[in-house]
């Protein structure tokens, strides 16, 4: 009687998906700069390797008449063979090239496409065992176009993978190195000299592949440097004011979704913090500053993840909050009171308190402007009502006045409650 095989099926089931995930991660390796990247600044450097469709297409057209050459002057099936894996190939890595700059452009790609660098594998596998057979023929003219063809396409590979210097490497040593094996066991008279100075060669060409690595890497770490100080506030790292209004209209622009009369398209908190300009005053501009960062990393714990917490200047702090509903919006106000409130580390009698105006879209108005006009007035009336709480900003027909006395609400270090 054999032995039930059910209890193994899980097992054999994630095998396919184990298998998927270790290639995931020698991908990944491979394609991995020296040492950890933002993640803007490595899709730069993966975008340098994916963009360069002229120079991968002179590629093939190289190596695909270096092996119809080869079929010319030896007539042997694995010259044919080799022609025909070319022009397959060929056309699969320019394939694959073209739908991943689509997707690029129509912004849709969101990680590394594998195909492609195991077609590059492929390829570099493919043109190495061409040239290696080349040098077994002993036909002089083959050798020669076969060194050439090498040293050609390894300076591209130099330049073309300069964002991906692991990737770029492998592929220069699957190209040269079975190349001077071959040189060397080869029983034509001095020929082993070109197999003994190749790998000089590949590490010259490796160590090429390097420093157009860094000066590439230099030149997108700027980039990223120079966004990240125009978009980004200095001292907190939150957006600042510019990239505030990028946001809003980003965020504007999204169809609303089908909410009732409780949800809303965008919710805005005006935020100024109270008992700051004493801090500032009395304990100096530093521990004004240390309280500005740990405001700011407060506001981040506060929000989800979809939500933006931006700082305006000073002590003024907006926080965006899309497609959400009024009772999410005034337990997320109440929370950020609390948490804003309480006493820091570093310096316990450093108490500040934060009032906040509430407004939302479409109800406050469909424009960056019109929001924060009402949720600014919400703010200040939040401060004239005797700070460390909340106004929920409702527009009056006649005069644009605030809500009613029942829409607005007071915080606490321990519980927001209602005025």
């Amino acid at each position: 009687m054999t032995a039930a095989v059910l209890p193994d099926t899980p097992v054999d089931a994630a095998q396919p998906a184990q298998r998927k995930s270790r290639l995931r991660v020698c991908v990944d390796w491979l394609l991995a700069g020296l040492h950890p990247e933002p993640d803007e600044v490595r899709k730069e450097l993966l975008h340098q390797r994916a963009s360069k469709i002229k120079t991968l297409a002179v590629a093939i057209f190289a190596s695909l008449l270096t092996a119809s050459i080869a079929a010319a002057l030896t007539g042997t099936a694995w010259a044919y063979g080799w022609v025909a894996a070319e022009l397959v190939l060929g056309s699969i890595r320019v394939y694959l090239m073209l739908a991943d700059i689509a997707k690029a452009k129509a912004a849709q790609l969101t990680g590394t496409t594998i195909a492609p660098i195991w077609a590059g594998l492929a390829s570099a596998i493919l043109i190495s065992a061409g040239c290696y057979q080349c040098v077994a023929s002993g036909e002089l003219p083959l050798i020669l176009m076969a060194g050439i063809g090498i040293a050609n396409l390894v300076g591209g590979i130099s330049s073309r993978n300069a964002g991906t210097p692991r990737y770029g490497a492998l592929l220069i040593c699957i190209l040269t190195l079975p190349f001077a094996i071959a040189t060397i066991v080869s029983p034509i008279p001095y020929l082993f000299i070109i197999g003994l100075q190749t790998p000089l060669y590949t590490a010259g060409m490796i160590f090429l592949l390097l420093e157009n690595h860094k000066v590439l890497l230099n030149l997108h770490r700027s980039e990223h440097s120079n966004r990240q100080m125009a978009h980004h506030d200095l001292l907190t790292g939150l957006p600042n004011r510019a990239l505030n209004q990028k946001l809003f209209a980003d965020l504007l622009a999204v169809p609303a979704s089908e909410v009732t009369s409780q949800r809303s398209k965008l919710a805005v908190f005006c935020l100024d913090l109270d008992g700051f300009k004493g801090v500032n005053d009395g304990f100096g501009h530093a521990m004004g500053d240390a309280v500005l960062v740990q405001v700011a990393k407060r506001l981040r714990g506060c929000v989800r993840d979809v939500d933006f917490a931006c700082r305006l200047g000073g002590d003024e702090f907006v926080v965006l909050l899309p497609d959400i509903s009024d009772d999410d919006a005034i337990s997320v106000a109440r929370r950020i009171i609390a948490r804003v409130s309480e006493p820091f580390a570093f310096e316990p009698a450093a108490r500040i308190g934060v009032s906040i105006g509430i407004a939302a879209a479409p109800r406050d108005g469909n424009t960056a402007d019109e929001l924060l006009i009402a949720a600014d007035r919400a703010m200040y009336e939040a401060k004239r009502r005797g700070k460390g709480g909340f106004v929920i900003h409702v527009p009056n027909v006649e005069s644009g006045s605030l809500a009613p006395t029942e829409d607005t609400h007071r915080g606490s270090a321990a519980e927001a409650t209602a005025a």
